[in-house]
């Protein structure tokens, strides 16, 4: 893997044209290293951001179907679409100085239990990728040292498989125990199952996790981190040990803002905690996303209904990768 590739500042001049402003001021922030103060105070007019903002709900939540949002109570679906909220706004260069996104983090606290998990399962079961999404967005929010996250931070690691890597507790458990408990509405009120910590990672959930720990100061460092990149490393481009998204292929799904695992979310968590591009198959996965490069200069999403602009920001996304891998110099 070559540095400063011609494509990647073909994808640049891209961006660059395009005039996009969230995306302007993330290339200009994170890559080209300019000031961007007038761009983050015109942030505050964008039309998509100030969209988001006034569907909230009172209480910090937003419904995924708004017509229908005052008839619904389904606080899983209201806490899945926050978080994805919570997302978009900080993309759109919302901090904690505004309000509405104070009220979005007091909800997504509302999920996390007395055993330190955060917790949007229709049953009562813990659902670690949920908790890792949210200690990602919570540290990027800068609450990292929050007396909460830290919890969330012990929950996370307290509950590791024995090879160092997570998995969904009720998928190490017997399907038909699973089944059998919540044949009756009883099941629900019931403790979660526990892991059985002898069966393997999932690269599907390590990943998520992998991405909370990049995220935090405090833990990004440590060997908890580290192992858990060697393990999500040594999956890609390999089935998952369990059904959800088993196969192979979804290594090779381009989406933004990063939800579930892939190749180009991972290379942004090994690219954040040191992890260094001439690693074999760092570099393979390096040459794969050049690979995956269109003739105009960008990259395409893998987002259903994807749109140009998704396609930008999945561009900026690699483009940072590369960035910080040392591969991209301006």
């Amino acid at each position: 893997m070559t540095s400063d590739h011609p494509s990647l500042h073909k994808a640049i001049e891209l961006l660059l044209s395009r005039g996009n402003l969230p995306i302007l001021f993330w290339l200009k922030k994170d890559i080209l290293e300019v000031p961007v103060d007038r761009d983050f105070k015109n942030l505050s007019k964008l039309g998509a951001r100030l969209r988001i903002l006034a569907a909230q709900r009172e209480d910090g939540s937003w419904p995924k179907d708004r017509a229908n949002a005052p008839n619904l109570e389904n606080k899983p679906e209201f806490l899945i679409e926050t978080l994805k909220n919570a997302y978009k706004l900080h993309d759109y260069g919302c901090r904690l100085d505004n309000d509405e996104v104070r009220n979005s983090i007091h909800y997504l606290f509302s999920s996390q239990t007395a055993e330190g998990d955060f917790r949007a399962t229709a049953y009562n079961e813990y659902s670690p990728g949920f908790h890792a999404l949210t200690l990602e967005i919570l540290c990027r929010y800068g609450l990292d040292k929050d007396a909460r996250i830290q919890k969330g931070f012990h929950w996370i690691l307290k509950t590791r498989q024995k090879d160092g890597g997570w998995a969904i507790p009720c998928r190490t458990i017997s399907k038909d125990q699973v089944e059998r408990r919540y044949q009756r509405l009883s099941g629900s009120k019931k403790s979660p199952f526990k892991p059985d910590k002898s069966k393997p990672f999932s690269h599907f959930i390590t990943g998520m996790v992998l991405r909370a720990l990049a995220e935090s100061t405090t833990r990004k460092g440590s060997k908890e981190c580290r192992k858990a990149g060697e393990l999500v490393l040594s999956r890609f481009f390999k089935e998952d040990q369990y059904e959800d998204r088993r196969a192979a292929s979804h290594w090779e799904e381009l989406t933004y803002p990063f939800w579930t695992t892939n190749i180009l979310s991972s290379l942004d968590s090994l690219s954040k905690i040191g992890f260094p591009a001439d690693q074999p198959m760092i570099s393979q996965s390096l040459d794969w996303l050049l690979s995956k490069q269109n003739h105009l200069g960008y990259w395409e999403s893998d987002a259903k209904k994807a749109s140009l602009e998704d396609h930008l920001w999945i561009t900026f996304a690699v483009l940072r990768v590369f960035r910080r891998f040392g591969l991209l110099h301006i």
